[in-house]
Formats: structure tokens, C-alpha cells, sequence
């Protein structure tokens, strides 16, 4: 059987600051995988499933439903959710996003790089689709 995914990868920043993106695209329109990780150790930390939909009363505007699933002391859903919404609104079809950055001991600062950064590989996967 020939296997109709395609595997794409993005990343973006350097040091701890590093993102990386892996998407796993199925058929066009039966759905995306998304591996989001980086900091100083990559690892899952939340999974979202973003699902897209017509708005009731816009049904030409796309919205997603998004649910996630936070491992217990992690905060990792903070990207996850708004990475699945992003992708499953953009690209109008389910998206599921593993989720894992981490730095020691990290600053305001360099939360702010990661989420940058973040919204940058989800911003070259859109385009790239």
C-alpha cells in the first residue's frame, strides 16, 4: 500500500529558544498531525485536537472547537491550544497538536521566545500548505 501522508518540518529559532514542527498531512481534508517541540528538552506536554466548523450565523466563516489534554504539572497547553486552533481554522480541516517545550529554570523572557517562535513555525506551515 502506498502511503499518501506527507511530512513537513519547520523550525525556527536557535539554542533554547529552538522550536521545531513536524506535520504529518494525510489525504487533503481527512486531517493533520502536528509535533510541536523545543527549549532544552523537547517532550509532551499537552496534546489539542483543534476541529473546524461553520459559525451559525456566518456559515461562510470557519471557526474551530478545540479540546486539550494537559499533562498534570505542565503548562504546555498554553501553544497547543492556540496552534491547533490556528491550523484547524486555516487549513479547514482536524488537526492534532503533541506539544512539548521546556527550559530550566525559564524567565519571562524566554517563555515569550518559545511562544514567538512557536507562532512563527505554525505561521510557515500555513503558508507552506
Amino acid at each position: 500500500m502506498i502511503s499518501k501522508s506527507k511530512i513537513l518540518h519547520f523550525s525556527e529559532g536557535s539554542g533554547k529558544w529552538s522550536v521545531s514542527l513536524i506535520l504529518i498531512r494525510t489525504t487533503v481534508g481527512k486531517g493533520v498531525a502536528a509535533v510541536l517541540t523545543g527549549g532544552e528538552e523537547p517532550h509532551v506536554g499537552a496534546v489539542a485536537i483543534g476541529i473546524p466548523g461553520p459559525i451559525v450565523h456566518h456559515p461562510e466563516k470557519i471557526k474551530s472547537s478545540t479540546s486539550v489534554f494537559t499533562l498534570f504539572g505542565h503548562m504546555d497547553d498554553q501553544i497547543a491550544v492556540p496552534s491547533a486552533t490556528k491550523l484547524a481554522e486555516k487549513l479547514g480541516e482536524p488537526v492534532v497538536v503533541v506539544c512539548g517545550l521546556h527550559i530550566h529554570s525559564a524567565t519571562t523572557d524566554d517563555i515569550k521566545k518559545l511562544i514567538k517562535n512557536s507562532n512563527i513555525v505554525i505561521k510557515k506551515a500555513i503558508k507552506a500548505i
